[in-house]
């Protein structure tokens, strides 16, 4: 699948040095992975705020800047536009004026013309967008559609001196992890790690050999021994045991786990903008 193409948004944003070249390719290879709108991902990845992002898109378009976070609810307006199509679209109705024939309509991506033309025709009227953040635009849908207030709580509790001498790990606290489309995804840290499960037994290191053996491996041959054949160009044969078998497995399912878990934690800290995806390759590069 080719890679998504650079919008009118991505192009203001770079215009007006919110982001640069570099910054956008990776913005557009996270789109293109996980899907979303371009202003959103650049936030999440924590390559330039929300406001600095809205009022870029607002200078570039010449377009208002609607603030949501204390608007008046307008139930008229709301009816006009159901909350699957504005959670889907991230979109909010901010009023409903010129009697019901025009709609005032908060957007992040006010150069998304599919979706002007879905919700005149959803709304049968005239709609008229002006410029608001993804999160904030989320947060009215929930505010004025769903009765919620949003909350973002910190993953943890700042670990206490006592906690640390005492060797406890911090309490947690419930917390919540979303896709580029606003989608929540994890809810608590449980979701991603088991607290009751015990860590997997480390492998055996193995013994030191003048040089690698050409031969299968023995029956008491341990995980590392087999993978070791394995990256030497070896592969399974009928010689070993069932028990050489299961080790192996174990070890690929330990890894698959460590995986995922890496990947889920390495998401969060994007989400929360606790480090760029600059950094953590420098770092790895180290």
């Amino acid at each position: 699948m080719a890679p998504p193409s650079r919008n009118r948004i991505a192009d203001i944003l770079v215009k007006a040095r919110v982001i640069d070249e570099l910054q956008l390719r990776s913005a557009l290879a996270s789109l293109d992975q996980w899907g979303g709108r371009v202003s959103r991902v650049i936030a999440d990845l924590g390559l330039a705020s929300e406001e600095t992002i809205t009022q870029a898109i607002c200078q570039g378009l010449g377009m208002p800047r609607v603030q949501l976070g204390n608007l008046t609810k307008d139930a008229a307006a709301l009816s006009r536009v159901d909350v699957g199509l504005a959670e889907q679209k991230g979109v909010f109705p901010v009023q409903l004026k010129d009697n019901g024939k025009t709609l005032v309509l908060a957007m992040s991506d006010p150069t998304d013309l599919a979706t002007l033309d879905q919700v005149a025709a959803r709304s049968r009227a005239r709609v008229v967008p002006m410029v608001a953040g993804d999160r904030e635009i989320e947060h009215a849908i929930l505010r004025h559609y769903r009765g919620q207030e949003p909350v973002e709580k910190k993953r943890f509790k700042p670990d206490t001196n006592k906690q640390q001498d005492a060797g406890e790990l911090p309490e947690e606290e419930e917390f919540k992890v979303v896709d580029m489309s606003g989608k929540t995804v994890v809810k608590r840290i449980s979701d991603i790690v088991d607290p009751n499960a015990a860590p997997p037994p480390a492998a055996p290191a193995p013994a030191p050999r003048a040089a690698p053996a050409p031969a299968a491996a023995s029956a008491n041959s341990s995980a590392s021994d087999i993978l070791d054949e394995i990256l030497a160009g070896g592969s399974p044969t009928s010689e070993w045991t069932d028990e050489d078998l299961a080790r192996l497995q174990t070890v690929q399912q330990n890894q698959e786990k460590s995986s995922k878990i890496l990947r889920a934690l390495l998401e969060l800290v994007f989400e929360k903008g606790q480090v760029q995806q600059r950094e953590l390759a420098a770092r790895m590069r180290l």
